[in-house]
């Protein structure tokens, strides 16, 4: 049995009903909740990370990833968004499951509310041993361009997202 740390617990405004959110760093996914989206952090041998920049209003630089398709496992998931959203395509024994956002509902979901009451933001992470190269996200994808940034650079760019304590805990 692994044991998670829990590196913050929040709140986030594009969750409506009351919940809570703790930040995980784990080698599995918690039995009481489903896995509704998977991420990659990638980082290279420089310890730059790679951003995709979803051109949508609102939106801006992000770790890429995205909702899981019907019957896809979290890693598979994550290899994809991350091809779709960056270009880079790494195989799935490259990357391994390192924490996520658990997301417990304080009360039943509202009716309108599109996911389970007990949900998991799965993060995965790659390390390459070379520098990231220069990367470019399918044409047919939400974002507009991706690049490797050093850390000081990601909080800057990511100011507020609430992942960024489990990137922050890759350096420690």
């Amino acid at each position: 049995m692994t044991t998670a740390t829990v590196l913050a617990t929040l709140t986030v405004p594009w969750i409506r009903p009351p919940h809570r959110m703790d930040l995980l760093r784990s080698a599995e996914v918690p039995k009481s909740h489903v896995v509704t989206t998977a991420f990659a952090l990638v980082l290279d041998a420089e310890e730059r990370t790679l951003l995709t920049r979803v051109d949508r209003p609102g939106r801006g630089w992000e770790v890429p990833g995205g909702h899981l398709d019907p019957g896809e496992r979290p890693v598979a998931a994550a290899v994809r968004e991350l091809a779709e959203e960056t270009g880079l395509r790494l195989q799935p024994s490259q990357l391994t499951l390192m924490g996520g956002q658990q997301i417990t509902l304080l009360g039943p979901p509202p009716a309108d509310y599109g996911y389970p009451g007990r949900a998991f933001m799965a993060f995965h992470l790659a390390r390459l041993d070379h520098r990231g190269l220069p990367t470019e996200p399918d044409p047919g994808s939400e974002c507009a361009e991706a690049d490797w940034f050093a850390r000081d650079e990601v909080a800057h760019r990511c100011a507020g997202a609430a992942w960024l304590p489990l990137h922050s805990s890759l350096f420690d």
